[in-house]
């Protein structure tokens, strides 16, 4: 099962440090600009990133199809999603549906970049809009710096997905609907868990903007492929430090170095049930991991947005 910093978090040094290491290459001068082709305008905002602890009852109610799901259960799943807490974005450009196997070919073939593991294991004529998948962060890494990119925060992830509506749970709303996103609403048999565990399913996505987009101009950012995020998967600051929260896919002793891996977001065509696709919910793989529910999409900075935090580190 999927698995489960911040761009601008309210911590000034930290906006500072990025505000130095954003290079001109990934920089646009001002929200006014022409907007980058494929991409969306994100305007700053703030929003109320994470979930409480007294909402996993509300996940356990939600997910009740899932085998076993229990609130402590859903501490294992989703504890990494608390606490709730307040964070600042700046404005930034994201690409407006996720990238697909046409372009992530053109990058290799114009580059001769030699990619970690083989996308093109699903990279047929009849899947060339449909977003790349069996890419790790490193794929994607390399990806950006030719493109001029960059991956999203994750805050600036889960902002973005909200689409500047008051919803908590789902792009579109608070409740489920399988009409939104691409997921397995129908949910698995103990046998179907088994399939997908060995990798033996049949691939499902769609073509990338299959669903209605969000309040930014935003496709797909609940359901068909999780997406990876530029962020370390850590505790937030004040969050549940366990180590097997963020450890159960590496090795993990009693008392040992916690693994961590790269955030990913958004659940995929895989997830089993609502709860795994939620706009709050976080991955955590490392980063030469891939899988064929896996890929990912850009965020662009905006030059002028970033000197504002460096004058106010300044000050």
């Amino acid at each position: 099962m999927t698995t489960k910093y911040l761009m601008p978090f309210v911590i000034v040094p930290f906006i500072a440090n990025l505000a130095f290491a954003q290079t001109d290459m990934n920089r646009t001068d001002s929200p006014d600009a022409q907007i980058p082709e494929g991409m969306m305008l994100v305007p700053a905002g703030s929003f109320e990133m994470g979930i409480a602890e007294e909402d996993l009852k509300h996940l356990v109610e939600m997910g009740r199809k899932v085998p076993h799901m229990s609130e402590s259960h859903a501490k294992w799943w989703f504890g990494d999603e608390i606490p709730r807490h307040t964070v600042e974005i700046y404005s930034f450009y994201m690409d407006a549906c996720e990238v697909t196997n046409r372009q992530f070919r053109q990058f290799v073939q114009k580059t001769g970049y030699k990619e970690q593991e083989s996308w093109q294991k699903y990279d047929s004529e009849d899947r060339m809009d449909h977003p790349v998948v069996n890419v790790t962060w490193n794929d994607a890494t390399a990806y950006a710096e030719w493109a001029g990119k960059r991956l999203p925060t994750e805050a600036e992830w889960e902002y973005a997905a909200k689409g500047n509506k008051d919803v908590k749970w789902f792009p579109w709303g608070n409740m489920p609907d399988a009409t939104c996103a691409n997921y397995r609403h129908q949910g698995e048999s103990f046998f179907a868990g088994i399939v997908r565990l060995l990798g033996l399913r049949k691939i499902n996505t769609k073509p990338a903007g299959s669903y209605e987009p969000n309040g930014f101009g935003l496709y797909d950012k609940c359901g068909n492929v999780s997406e990876w995020c530029e962020d370390t998967h850590k505790p937030y600051p004040d969050g549940p430090q366990e180590d097997w929260i963020y450890t159960r896919y590496g090795p993990f002793k009693k008392n040992q170095k916690p693994v961590y891996g790269k955030v990913t977001r958004g659940g995929n065509w895989e997830s089993p049930n609502p709860v795994f696709v939620r706009i709050s919910g976080r991955g955590g793989f490392a980063s030469d991991y891939f899988n064929n529910h896996l890929g990912f999409r850009y965020a662009k900075s905006i030059k002028n947005e970033i000197d504002k935090a460096d004058d106010l580190w300044r000050m």
